[in-house]
């Protein structure tokens, strides 16, 4: 580059450069620029070729993908830092002939030949590869949002585990001492699995060997599940119903409101319903009853009456026995007078037309009380009581 040579911003000359010298083993050169020209603070200066001549000139542009801030004052420096060049023409022949010369360049040929051999006689294979290559760009093409999406979705992965990082380092750091432990663990861990093989085997002859069996007992449970399946419905009730047995559902939903329940009872506790009901069948349900003894009583309470009020109440009949029929009674008492003693004078008859005195009447036998029948089973004996 020498001295007049233009400075360009975008393209456009906007100066020229000035007095050249060398300082430290690099260039230091003035530039000039119109008045009217803003340069930007942070500016790079770049030596280019402006033909293949070999001119050169200087260009002043902000850096790559920023924008021009600030001004640059007059007597600034741009410093080396922000400084660059260009490939100049000779540059880059030098760099083609090293590519064509030393890069294997000559070797195309040899490659395109290889190429038409391998695939001369194969334009069938070719076309068919090419089909297939086609319908499957096609098929990338049609999931495209959905290779999107998965794209995506590993990004968000991708981000979740940058977030746990610290808990992901955490856990690599604890891995090496559990990969010891199952080190440390291996023989029992073979010898379970031996253990767990040998089962499967037996597991496998013992289902080999009732298999037939179980299929056989499995349909003859059909009919009892198939039933099970139609009474589901009033299974389920009562299922439900055995939670709030002996209520209902419907009782313990009026019933039940919240943390108190509701209850009406009314019981009758007379001496009567008593006797009738919870002291039926017991010595208390009718007192002069013969019962069988309870279990545990003494011997001589054994098919007693109350001592204190048999004697006084009337003997127990039992209303659902036959009458009874009457017992034969004895003759009728006929009283006769004794004859004449012998030898005795006869005394004489009363007159004629005297009135005849009346007899003694006849006796009567006295009545007789029924016995009861105490029904089947071993008489009652009076004893001590």
């Amino acid at each position: 580059m020498e001295s007049n040579s233009p400075v360009m911003i975008n393209d456009v000359v906007v100066g020229s450069v000035g007095a050249m010298k060398v300082k430290g083993w690099h260039a230091d050169v003035e530039i000039s620029v119109n008045r009217d020209v803003v340069v930007p603070a942070n500016v790079v200066a770049s030596v280019g070729q402006t033909s293949l001549l070999g001119s050169m000139h200087l260009e002043l542009n902000p850096p790559l993908g920023q924008t021009g801030s600030g001004r640059l004052q007059p007597g600034a420096t741009i410093p080396l830092a922000r400084s660059s060049a260009y490939p100049s023409t000779e540059q880059t022949l030098s760099s083609l002939g090293a590519v064509v010369n030393g890069g294997g360049l000559g070797q195309i040929g040899e490659v395109i030949h290889n190429f038409s051999a391998a695939v001369s006689g194969r334009a069938g294979t070719l076309r068919d590869l090419l089909t297939r290559l086609d319908t499957f760009v096609g098929t990338l093409d049609q999931q495209r949002n959905n290779i999107v999406d998965s794209i995506e979705a590993l990004n968000r992965l991708t981000a979740t585990f940058a977030g746990q990082r610290e808990v992901l380092s955490e856990a690599l750091r604890k891995v090496p001492p559990a990969l010891d432990v199952l080190i440390r663990e291996r023989p029992r861990l073979t010898t379970a699995l031996d253990k767990l093989r040998a089962f499967s085997n037996t597991a496998t002859r013992l289902i080999n060997d009732s298999q037939a069996d179980l299929v056989k007992n499995l349909q003859n449970l059909e009919p009892t599940i198939r039933a099970l399946a139609d009474v589901g419905p009033e299974l389920g009730t009562a299922i439900a119903a055995g939670f709030v047995f002996p209520f209902t559902q419907n009782f313990v939903d009026r019933a039940v409101r919240g943390d108190y329940f509701n209850l009406h009872v009314q019981l009758d506790l007379t001496i009567p319903r008593l006797k009738r009901g919870l002291l039926l069948g017991t010595r208390f349900g009718q007192l002069d009853q013969p019962l069988v003894p309870m279990p545990g009583e003494p011997y001589y309470l054994r098919y007693t009456l109350d001592p204190l009020h048999s004697p006084v109440r009337p003997p127990w009949i039992d209303p659902d026995a036959l009458p009874l029929p009457p017992l034969p009674g004895p003759p009728p008492y006929q009283a006769s007078l004794p004859g004449p003693l012998p030898g005795a004078a006869q005394l004489p008859g009363p007159p004629p037309g005297a009135a005849q005195l009346p007899g003694p009447p006849p006796s009567v036998a006295p009545p007789v009380a029924p016995v009861p029948n105490p029904g089947p089973g071993p008489l009652p004996v009076e004893g001590d009581g």
